[in-house]
């Protein structure tokens, strides 16, 4: 498998920091930021008066609500200096927070002298060997009894951006200069993200993050591989979207049957083929048919690192694109409809960003790529 740069080399190459979110209304942000922690089963209270420390914090806008809640104190890991700046740019206008311990230094060199109450690392960490360890680290910065919240990529909700990818790789090819290739792949993409109810992101800091930023294709951490890194000391909470509903009575969770981990996975195999469309919330399907279609989505993800590391070509796209589609016959015909006309598209000989801009059916096929969880440390 091809060897990925990280974020932070990207970031820092360009001098950018491509995670901002729309936050022109405190109150909507906040109340977002609630609803996240409310899903993962944080409350307000849970935060209040704890040690809390947030790994990648980026552009500091989501650690404001963590500062609102009146921690103890709030400690921010953050080595790109962009996001430094903006972190400082955030806080200077905020008001009623704890102000944080901004650290300048990457997770690797991080020791604190004594564990956090509260744990929060998003979007950052990916399935590579070093970023896994990363991963058990943060584990190991959590106190006994403390919560850890982090995030997960399923291969299939991130499969329609993964195709956008192969797309930009046709309309603007690495050889362009940055600033054209981020301005063509603004005018195809745009439209798309316009379809996304709730989008708080714009179209140039969504390109820089996902079609130009080479690490992406390695963030594909699935939820299998934190339950496996992170399970022998910590039991799941909670997980936003709510994919794994719990009908046992109380009282039969105990001694062998008191597994939250093994029942989090049965329930997310069962249920990886809601992950294609955001828009659609379906019953659960045979688990050896989503095993069939997770692979056929990391299948994907492969060819993408291989055409992009000079191994292969967009061919190899469109193959795995095809195995996949065998599969999913009994799945909604507008699944089918958007990847066909992806295929189209990635056909075209003079591929336009107005053409991608105004695909009717793939246009709209985003997937439900992000997945939080929360973990309780026994």
């Amino acid at each position: 498998m091809p060897t990925l740069p990280g974020h932070l080399d990207y970031y820092t190459q360009y001098g950018i920091n491509p995670v901002r979110y729309d936050t022109s209304d405190p109150r909507l942000h906040f109340e977002r930021r609630a609803s996240l922690y409310r899903t993962l089963g944080i409350t307000p209270l849970t935060i209040r008066g704890s040690r809390v420390l947030e790994v990648a914090p980026g552009t500091g806008q989501n650690s404001l609500y963590l500062a609102n809640q009146r921690p103890k104190n709030l400690t921010l890991v953050e080595p790109n200096p962009a996001g430094q700046r903006d972190i400082a740019a955030v806080y200077a206008n905020a008001r009623d927070v704890v102000l944080p311990e901004v650290l300048a230094c990457r997770l690797e060199e991080f020791e604190p002298e004594e564990p956090f109450d509260l744990v929060v690392c998003e979007n950052w960490l990916g399935d590579s060997v070093h970023e896994r360890g990363l991963l058990r680290k943060l584990g190991g910065m959590v106190a006994d009894g403390g919560l850890l919240v982090v995030t997960a990529v399923s291969p299939v909700g991130v499969l329609p951006n993964l195709l956008r990818r192969a797309l930009s790789n046709r309309l603007a090819p690495p050889d362009e200069p940055f600033v054209k290739r981020t301005a063509t792949l603004s005018r195809a993409f745009g439209p798309h993200l316009q379809t996304v109810g709730g989008m708080t992101r714009n179209a140039t800091d969504w390109v820089h993050d996902n079609m130009l930023n080479p690490a992406y294709l390695g963030v594909i951490l699935t939820v299998p591989m934190v339950i496996e890194d992170l399970g022998a000391s910590f039991d799941v909470l909670g997980s936003s979207p709510r994919f794994a509903p719990d009908w046992r009575w109380f009282k039969s969770l105990c001694g062998i049957n008191r597994d939250f981990n093994q029942h989090l996975l049965a329930e997310y195999h069962g249920a990886l083929h809601n992950f294609l469309d955001h828009r659609t919330q379906l019953p659960a399907r045979d688990a050896i048919r989503n095993a069939y279609l997770e692979a056929g989505a990391l299948a994907v993800a492969e060819s993408l690192r291989l055409w992009e590391a000079g191994e292969g070509d967009g061919e190899l796209v469109e193959i795995a694109v095809r195995k996949l589609i065998a599969g999913i016959a009994d799945l909604p015909t507008t699944y089918r409809s958007a990847l066909d006309e992806f295929l189209d598209a990635f056909a075209e000989p003079r591929l336009t960003p107005e053409t991608v801009a105004s695909m009717s059916h793939f246009g709209t096929l985003f997937g439900r790529e992000t997945l939080y969880l929360s973990f309780e440390k026994r």
